[in-house]
């Protein structure tokens, strides 16, 4: 079996790798399809737009270390064992490079591996991210020093007291960063047991703590916490879409909802008299604030959950709807039928719950465009991109 993966039997990463390019995107237009149909929908997408990049388009790749130092990515369907060493093809060149000098650090920086079972221990992640413009972040996710507590809110560390074990991460840490010239280098501490890769306490260790990104032309921060397009390349080509299918934005409202870092807000905001974005993470929309204010562009943001904002009485005339791969909640559906914006921008990364979702929107609105925007090479995940009008 042909594949750009050295080890796809057990790592799952990209799922895709062995089947030629051409023919995942036609796989991907028949699963889509077959989501409309399944669920009874008159609605049929032809158009894909392929990644400019297949290989080596990812900016963000979280890497885990186990309780024996070992570092690279998870085993397929087996979260407690690392395939140690191992990077993936999808990842950026930038990434790739940094990869082995972080590793090499990791096993003898002369601080304890995380121990997912008895959960003591102190490396977890480490997460690397670039962008397309050269510059490149490392944040390595660690267990709270011991000694240290978090009294403070967000991002906002009280330190009861620094002890020999916090001098110990942060000595490491620097030397890494000397080691790995990387733009910025920032300590992330998970205070809890979640395995997850990110933290609640974040101290930059070199940089400033943030890496830039510029995509068609407007410039946009990504701090460590938060989310920004995964595939830098393509990004161009989901952004044109939805600018095509917001229609004409003069004089008109653009209220952006889950709009993470503002990544379309701010792109939209010369076009439109107002725009808004609504998203629940504080980190995003603190950028968000920072991209609308580099890009000069007059944008008001609200940090709440969508399905908790009363965004009705500001009187959107186009809404671009973006969740998580969870889909809508049902209230903010509910919502978005009730207020009945004339045109709504739909970009799904779930196929399936959009489909589930249009069940109800059909009854209201009509397709007067979709298309699907392929972000995710070799893997089955892609990017669909539905413009709703309200029906007369």
């Amino acid at each position: 079996m042909n594949t750009l993966c050295p080890k796809p039997d057990v790592c799952g990463s990209c799922g895709w790798s062995h089947i030629p390019y051409e023919k995942q995107l036609q796989q991907k237009l028949s699963d889509i399809n077959g989501s409309f149909a399944i669920k009874k929908l008159k609605l049929h997408v032809d158009d894909i737009f392929a990644s400019p990049k297949t290989s080596h388009y990812r900016n963000r790749m979280d890497f885990v270390i186990n309780f024996k130092g070992e570092m690279g990515l998870r085993e397929k369907g087996k979260w407690w064992k690392v395939i140690d060493d191992h990077t993936c093809f999808l990842g950026d060149e930038k990434i790739e490079a940094l990869f082995p000098i972080v590793r090499e650090w990791v096993q003898s920086s002369g601080l304890s591996f995380f121990d997912r079972k008895s959960n003591i221990g102190t490396l977890r992640y480490a997460v690397i991210r670039s962008t397309s413009i050269g510059e490149t972040m490392i944040i390595i996710v660690t267990s709270a020093p011991n000694g240290e507590s978090q009294t403070g809110e967000g991002n906002v560390s009280m330190i009861v007291e620094t002890n020999d074990d916090t001098v110990k991460i942060e000595a490491a840490l620097a030397d890494l960063a000397s080691k790995a010239n990387t733009t910025t280098l920032v300590w992330s501490i998970n205070h809890t047991i979640s395995d997850v890769s990110f933290g609640d306490d974040l101290r930059v260790i070199s940089g400033a703590g943030a890496i830039n990104e510029i995509i068609d032309g407007k410039k946009f921060r990504i701090s460590p916490n938060a989310f920004f397009q995964t595939n830098s390349y393509a990004a161009p080509m989901l952004l044109s879409t939805v600018r095509e299918f917001a229609g004409d934005l003069t004089g008109k409202t653009l209220l952006d909802l889950y709009c993470g870092t503002g990544f379309f807000a701010v792109a939209l905001a010369d076009d439109a008299a107002k725009t808004i974005g609504v998203e629940l993470v504080p980190d995003a929309i603190r950028d968000a604030r920072v991209n609308a204010e580099l890009n000069g562009g007059e944008v008001t943001f609200h940090d709440a959950k969508t399905e908790n904002f009363d965004w009705m009485a500001l009187g959107a005339d186009v809404v671009i709807l973006d969740p998580p791969r969870s889909g809508m909640h049902d209230k903010a559906l509910a919502d978005v039928i009730a207020a009945k914006p004339a045109r709504i921008v739909y970009i799904s990364c779930n196929y399936k719950n959009f489909a589930r979702e249009m069940v109800e929107l059909s009854k209201y609105y009509t397709v007067e465009a979709i298309r699907a925007v392929d972000m995710f090479p070799h893997t089955p995940h892609v990017e669909l991109v539905t413009a709703l009008v309200l029906k007369k």
